[in-house]
């Protein structure tokens, strides 16, 4: 029997050639639009953030780029230059930085350290290039002002003056930016351990309080309150900016552990909505963008509240009083030992004070050893100074001494450019430190002065000539343990106020 096959029915196969390559278009047209739509959505976002460029700084140097681990400071104004502003103080003109937090966040994603720095904290600004091209001079004055002065730029280049660490960027956000994020994120639940009452009163001086009324407990807080909880200061506690700062402290805290418990990357629509306000909040240095705040993002996913470290720059005296502007200012002073431990801590990426036993210095080699000399160079902490005018002078010479070990804390401007001397000043405990410190620095002159703490202080005179190397000798410091006066007031944003 011959079989014969049935032949396809007419238009089959043109159909189901229409109908795959309907298929191929639709696909095709969906992968335009979620590739387009995203693309599309990342223009809006980052045309939404605001920069600020002062401009090039030749006036300072900046520290030295080192590692992979990010400094970001971030600085929250004070400003009243928005709209329904009047109720945070119409009376207080111009702008200061209100909160400024340096974050460090270390290499790998394995930590992140904020240190808030005092407001009052009384500071050297160094000299600060304005946006119509004129130059603030070098003054002694409140760590806020430096933003009053030359708003973020001069505030960035005040914190890296006076802590030797590189500041890869800086983000700024103002009362109604910060209102918005916190409003984006559907609120913060904060614990109170009591109640709040800080009404707003009307004085001479303008108004104070911020208005918030809280029960003791668990309060859930949409931007407004979370605006008040952050900003009240006279009615609570001592009345001290430093004890709104703890606030300040628990209540990041608290954004960390609701940001990383309730999956916000998983939620489109809700980082979508967060995205938005805060690109729209906040105002950053020109290399900062979207980009940049994706690849921070990617960073921080998956750090747990407990490898976040809270912590406020060490203070030696939170009741001293300055002549700034002709009249006596209350300001903080900090503690010269366990702040450049700190500094040293983050430029380094390594521990914090008190967490870890801190290194052995190795010996030094020196063409000309000097056995008298046991404090390594590594346990020296020095301020440059330049006394000559010469400009950039303390710069080269801190750089000179970094480069044999010296832990340099700071540069700046001595009290007058006519020293024909190079001085090494020191503290009645340091006599062995300034031992090690004018062997590294021939032709110096050693000084007791004894308003000095744990910082010596190089005063660069013009017959300076250099550094060399210096040898300790075999029987020099051992390697120290933590102490009481080395360890740092931190908690960590898993820690819950109100269990404590």
């Amino acid at each position: 029997m011959i079989s014969v096959s049935t032949p396809p029915a007419p238009g089959r196969r043109p159909r189901a050639r229409r109908l795959l390559k309907w298929i191929a278009i639709s696909v095709a047209t969906v992968l335009v639009i979620t590739v387009g739509g995203a693309y599309l959505v990342y223009l809006h976002l980052n045309g939404n953030l605001t920069h600020y460029d002062a401009g090039k700084n030749e006036l300072i140097k900046r520290p030295k780029k080192v590692g992979k681990a990010q400094n970001i400071l971030l600085i929250g104004s004070d400003t009243r230059a928005f709209a329904g502003s009047s109720k945070y103080g119409r009376l207080v003109a111009g702008a200061r930085s209100d909160t400024a937090i340096l974050v460090h966040l270390g290499a790998g994603a394995s930590k992140a350290i904020l240190v808030s720095i005092p407001r009052d904290s009384y500071v050297e600004i160094p000299q600060c290039k304005l946006t119509d091209g004129r130059v603030s001079a070098a003054q002694h004055n409140k760590f806020n002002a430096a933003y009053s002065i030359g708003g973020p730029a001069c505030t960035q280049a005040t914190v890296e003056a006076l802590t030797g660490i590189h500041v890869d960027h800086f983000v700024e956000v103002n009362f109604a930016g910060f209102k918005n994020m916190v409003d984006a994120l559907g609120g913060v639940t904060i614990c109170v351990p009591q109640a709040i009452d800080d009404p707003i009163v009307h004085t001479a001086n303008g108004f104070h309080g911020s208005g918030l009324q809280l029960p003791a407990g668990n309060d859930h807080l949409n931007g407004e309150q979370a605006l008040g909880y952050v900003r009240a200061r006279y009615s609570l506690g001592d009345g001290s900016d430093l004890g709104r700062i703890k606030r300040q402290q628990a209540f990041l805290s608290a954004v960390i552990r609701k940001a990383t418990s309730t999956g916000l990357l998983l939620d489109l629509p809700a980082l979508y909505s967060f995205l938005n306000a805060a690109t729209k909040s906040v105002q950053t240095d020109p290399g900062f963008g979207l980009f940049q705040l994706k690849n921070l993002a990617g960073r921080l996913h998956g750090l747990k509240p407990g490898k976040v470290v809270l912590l406020t720059v060490p203070l030696s005296d939170t009741n001293a009083y300055r002549v700034i502007g002709g009249a006596n200012a209350s300001v903080v002073i900090w503690d010269e030992e366990r702040t450049a431990l700190l500094w040293n801590a983050l430029r380094t990426d390594g521990p914090l004070p008190g967490t870890e036993p801190l290194p052995s210095a190795s010996p030094s080699v020196s063409a000309s050893p000097n056995p008298t000399l046991i404090v390594p160079p590594s346990h020296i902490h020095v301020r440059v100074l330049n006394g000559t005018g010469q400009p950039g002078i303390a710069h080269k010479v801190a750089d000179q001494l970094a480069q044999e070990g010296f832990d340099i804390v700071g540069v700046g401007d001595a009290d007058s450019s006519g020293y024909t001397t190079t001085f090494v000043r020191y503290g009645t405990e340091k006599n062995e430190s300034s031992e090690t410190l004018a062997a590294a620095v021939p032709g110096s002159d050693r000084q007791l002065d004894g308003s000095l703490g744990s910082v010596l202080q190089l005063v660069v005179g013009s017959n300076y000539s250099g550094v060399v190397p210096v040898q300790i000798s075999s029987g020099g410091v051992p390697t120290p343990s933590p102490s009481p006066t080395a360890t740092l007031d931190t908690v960590t944003a898993d820690r819950d106020v109100c269990a404590s």
